[in-house]
């Protein structure tokens, strides 16, 4: 507004405070906007996130492990664990800290290929067994034919 020389009224000072508020507001919540968006990225992979298994490397035997988890399992008895302990993996890394690396990609891809062939082995397998067990319940219900 135009500045006359006149007092300003009390509703166009609260209309200036208000705009100016509402400024203000549009402000910091551009900024916020900001720092979730940043935060989301920095914690992507924490707290539930999506996550991607790591190959492992066990750089004293040269075998590949498909996770974290697969090698605190596969060498829970090193550090006087079980398979169950979750913690098997952190165990294995505070004893041995120089002993695991990230498995190549090449080394990666091999080790996915042969565990979605054992995956696809033991699906089949048990496909068969159902198919086995389906034909002799059939076989079983089915009426006997008389001579």
């Amino acid at each position: 507004m135009a500045d006359t020389g006149k007092e300003k009224s009390r509703i166009e000072v609260l209309e200036e405070t208000v705009a100016a508020l509402a400024e203000k507001v549009d402000s910091l919540s551009a900024q916020l906007t900001k720092v979730e968006k940043t935060a989301v990225k920095k914690t992507a992979g924490l707290f539930g996130g999506k996550r991607e298994r790591v190959a492992i490397k066990d750089s004293k035997t040269g075998k590949v492990y498909i996770s974290k988890a697969a090698t605190g399992k596969a060498l829970a008895s090193e550090v006087d664990s079980t398979p169950e302990d979750h913690f098997a993996w952190y165990k294995l890394i505070a004893k041995f800290p120089d002993r695991f690396v990230e498995a190549s990609p090449a080394e990666k891809a091999q080790v996915e290929k042969e565990e979605a062939d054992r995956l696809a082995k033991l699906v089949e397998e048990a496909n068969k067994k159902l198919a086995a067990e389906e034909a002799a319940a059939a076989k079983a219900a089915a009426p006997k034919k008389s001579k």
